[in-house]
């Protein structure tokens, strides 16, 4: 009867024991899991000036035909005013006509080139400088739909060119450590070595070594 009553106890026992190894560790409370970070987050690709030259066309492409059906003669303004008016325009074209093709060939020919996609960058602010000004003479003396239409391409030109700004800033942090690098190299002067063929000779200050004095062998022999 005893041993039975043990064989049951250790029967319980060991059920006990298998039934905890099976069940699944406690959650500690007020623990929220963190999800693994990527080891290897993917890199963000730098903007590339090529990518903008399609849409820098269509605002060209706009902006030629808005300038067309520009009616300056028939604004309400003085003459001072309408010969600015007409000044701005034909610079606006003679820019999108001749220099601006010139240096989006100069970006294309080079994608990567810090330097041309600067020279790009500051046509365009030169560019909106003066469309900006056209735009404001359109509305105070033009026709809304003169104004409107100019509005719409000097907006977009503006937002294209902020696109571009950054290569403005990193070309400036170039030529920034260019010159510093430069300065500091001019800045340590050259050593210099001259050579005076007429320099007379420097007298030697050796001394003459002494002649050892020979005894013959008479003199080692004294006298009977």
């Amino acid at each position: 009867m005893r041993n039975a009553f043990v064989l049951l106890l250790a029967i319980a026992l060991s059920q006990g024991a298998v039934a905890q190894l099976n069940s699944p560790p406690p959650r500690s409370p007020n623990r929220t899991p963190v999800a693994a970070s990527p080891a290897n987050p993917p890199a963000v690709p730098a903007p590339d000036a090529t990518a903008s030259l399609a849409q820098l066309n269509q605002i060209v492409e706009n902006t030629r035909v808005d300038l067309a059906r520009l009616r300056v003669d028939k604004w309400k303004a003085d003459a001072a005013s309408k010969r600015q008016a007409d000044a701005n325009a034909d610079s606006v074209q003679r820019n999108i006509t001749s220099a601006l093709p010139a240096i989006v060939q100069q970006v294309r020919a080079n994608p990567g080139s810090v330097s041309a996609t600067f020279k790009l960058y500051r046509n365009m602010n030169a560019l909106y400088d003066v469309m900006s000004s056209l735009t404001e003479s359109a509305g105070a003396f033009g026709s809304s739909e003169e104004y409107q239409s100019l509005a719409n391409d000097t907006s977009k030109l503006d937002t294209l060119r902020r696109s571009l700004a950054f290569r403005d800033n990193e070309l400036a942090q170039l030529q920034a450590r260019l010159r510093q690098s430069t300065s500091a190299a001019a800045a340590v002067p050259p050593k210099k070595i001259i050579v005076d063929d007429n320099e007379p000779a420097k007298k030697s200050t050796k001394k003459p070594a002494a002649k050892k004095k020979t005894t013959t062998a008479s003199e080692q022999t004294p006298p009977k």
